[in-house]
């Protein structure tokens, strides 16, 4: 009971978005199409029904919730640094649930009521939710799940660490840039092209310095 009261944020959250799911049950209507994916200049390209749009929203919930919450159960990791994990996790785990409960309601109100915000919000919840990652990232214990996992973070602790911490301030920047393509640039193509490589780059260049780091120790 203890460890459930824990994420007792996050069991509300999915208790208010199964009430938004019956409201746009009852609203939309059956044909109605929702939009389920955004390509890279952050334009619709895939559409559900309203049926499976609602329940893949609700089962992404589900599974976030039992992926996070039962990780003391499938996690070699997690009973040496049980005390660690519990103070990233439940943060964690509402975190993610909100962020996707509100790109599913967005794609929601965008069958019902149409676009008419000259913003592209899913670029800002993108970008917000990497600055919050971001901000998690040296916070997290070594383990095979969560946080950047290579072959030489998983067997390292001093290149985990250290991969993590220089994540940490990438994925800030790359949210920041988000944010800005989301808001400033969203109408200039170029700069939406040159900021998403921009934004990747950053991201991913975390998996070769824990490489380089491998190869420097190695040395």
């Amino acid at each position: 009971m203890k460890r459930i009261a824990m994420y007792r944020g996050s069991l509300i959250l999915l208790v208010l978005y199964i009430l938004v799911m019956l409201y746009f049950m009852l609203v939309l209507p059956a044909d109605a199409q929702v939009p389920m994916h955004w390509n890279a200049q952050g334009e619709i390209d895939s559409y559900y029904a309203k049926t499976p749009a609602l329940l893949v929203g609700l089962g992404l919930e589900v599974f976030l919730f039992l992926l996070i919450y039962l990780m003391p159960y499938y996690s070699p990791k997690y009973r040496n640094q049980a005390e660690r994990f519990e103070k990233v996790l439940p943060g964690l785990c509402f975190v993610l649930m909100l962020f996707f409960a509100l790109i599913n309601i967005y794609s929601l109100l965008l069958a019902k009521v149409g676009d008419a915000i000259p913003i592209n919000i899913i670029f800002v919840l993108i970008g917000l939710l990497f600055i919050f990652l971001g901000n998690l990232l040296p916070k997290v214990p070594r383990n095979f799940f969560i946080g950047i996992r290579t072959p030489w973070t998983i067997m390292d602790v001093e290149n985990w660490h250290r991969t993590h911490r220089l994540g940490a301030y990438l994925f800030v920047i790359s949210g920041i840039i988000m944010i800005l393509k989301g808001v400033i640039l969203i109408h200039h193509s170029i700069f939406q092209n040159i900021s998403m490589i921009l934004a990747l780059a950053l991201l991913l260049y975390p998996l070769l310095h824990s490489f380089l780091l491998f190869r420097k120790k190695g040395a």
